[in-house]
């Protein structure tokens, strides 16, 4: 009797292991279904791709399917071709309080610069059609939100950005293009300035803050948000590439990193996936000190200097665009603000 008791308890335990892991696997992965069709998610792609692969007619190729990433319930922001910096800013649905401090700080007087320039937020979608109303609500006010067909997931993070490029690339062709993310400040007084006036490299550029050797190995710890198996990738470091906080491309960088990008296996940790891409396609990497992964007690004068300061607080955004406006008058200028170094 205690045997049989026994094994029915096992049973019953297993079979609630296997439905939690289901649930577990379908939040993380973003699987879910909505007006009866599957939303996009990283796993699909890399299950495609893994089909391709073993049909024998195919092409080979195991990359971005780039037209499955645009959604055809949001439209896309306009936004006026050949301006001279582009800023994607990657933001949570959620996030609304981010995208409003921005909106209310560095990304204020876009229209009114010498230096054309212009915020774009990216988004994916959510399953519950009260925040996916929010979104809608928020895009027809703003007009700065770039809304894909995939699930707003830190996993999706690489769909995200390479639907932002590849939608900047062919909609909008600025010279420059910066992807960052909404717990970041942008100095929009110094850095569209900058690129026009000082930045000698107008062609293949791709620069922000460069991780360290030390810090490229590649995580195979399961539970990590930053995993990555050895099927997705199979080297044990990546190779040099930008902190996801900002980093700078050229229109042309960023034009052949969406080439190669077709037929490399794409990975959910998208600023080393951006780094592989640059290598892929022969772009050199240009480490920058103007690009700061640390949020510290900067002086108002660093920020004629600084370009991308990360992390910062909906309200700490208010604080660095004062002190941005501050510099202006308040600080000379020296030879570093006309270097990437």
């Amino acid at each position: 009797m205690k045997l049989k008791r026994y094994l029915k308890v096992l049973v019953l335990g297993l079979l609630l292991a296997s439905a939690y892991l289901m649930l577990h696997f379908r939040a993380s992965w973003g699987l879910t279904r909505e007006s009866g069709q599957s939303l996009r998610d990283l796993r699909t792609f890399l299950e495609q791709a893994k089909s391709k692969e073993e049909d024998e007619n195919a092409d080979g190729s195991s990359g971005i399917d780039f037209d499955a990433l645009y959604s055809w319930q949001h439209a896309s922001p306009p936004c006026e071709k050949g301006q001279a910096l582009l800023i994607l800013v990657t933001s949570a649905n959620a996030n609304i309080d981010h995208r409003n401090a921005i909106r209310n700080t560095w990304a204020l007087g876009w229209q009114e610069s010498p230096f054309p320039w212009q915020v774009v937020f990216l988004l994916g979608q959510v399953s519950d059609e009260g925040a996916a109303d929010l979104v809608r609500l928020e895009q027809e006010q703003f007009q700065d939100l770039l809304v894909g067909s995939y699930l707003d997931t830190y996993r999706n993070l690489t769909l995200k950005v390479m639907h932002g490029l590849r939608w900047a690339v062919r909609t909008c062709q600025p010279a420059y293009i910066l992807k960052t993310d909404d717990d970041c400040f942008v100095n929009t007084d110094r850095l569209p300035r900058f690129l026009v006036r000082d930045n000698p490299f107008r062609s293949r550029l791709y620069t922000g803050s460069l991780f360290a050797a030390g810090k490229r190995e590649v995580i195979r710890n399961p539970w990590s948000k930053w995993y990555v198996s050895w099927q997705d990738y199979g080297k044990e470091r990546y190779p040099p590439y930008m902190s996801g906080v900002g980093y700078v491309l050229s229109l042309d960088a960023a034009t052949a990193i969406l080439r190669v990008a077709l037929s490399v296996r794409p990975i959910p940790v998208e600023d080393a996936y951006i780094g592989i891409l640059a290598e892929v396609a022969g772009i050199p990497v240009l480490s920058s000190s103007r690009f700061s992964k640390h949020n510290v007690n900067w002086r108002v004068c660093n920020y004629r200097y600084l370009m991308v300061i990360h992390p910062l607080s909906a309200q700490q955004q208010q604080v660095a665009h004062q002190n941005m406006v501050q510099a202006r008058t308040a600080c000379s200028d020296n030879p570093d603000i006309t270097r990437w170094s």
